[in-house]
């Protein structure tokens, strides 16, 4: 099973505890395999959908939060250092919170 490729944007969410976290959306399904030619299309596919601009924001934007929601999710925000990441990656993220959140009950 592959994952996907999410990319942090400038648009902003009102969570329900009034902080503000920044919306990712879905960028790219990458290649998986071996070999030098997966490689440079997976770095092509990065290039044209964004997510070197996604990375640069996350590292240098003035209006990056620190924290993301996926498009469509209703306030479950986590940090997130780098401007693009795995949808496996943030599940693991959310799942870790809900961990921290049901341990301080």
């Amino acid at each position: 099973m592959s994952a996907y490729m999410y990319k942090v944007t400038a648009k902003r969410k009102t969570l329900p505890d009034g902080s503000e976290a920044n919306v990712a959306v879905y960028a790219y399904k990458p290649y998986y395999g071996y070999g030098a030619a997966i490689e440079k299309m997976n770095r092509e596919l990065h290039r044209t959908t964004g997510c070197y601009n996604a990375e640069r924001y996350a590292k240098n934007g003035k209006t990056y939060t620190g924290l993301v929601v996926l498009e469509g999710n209703e306030g479950v925000a986590v940090p997130v250092k780098n401007g693009t990441f795995t949808d496996n990656w943030f599940d693991k993220q959310m799942e870790e919170k809900y961990r921290k959140d049901i341990a301080k009950v």
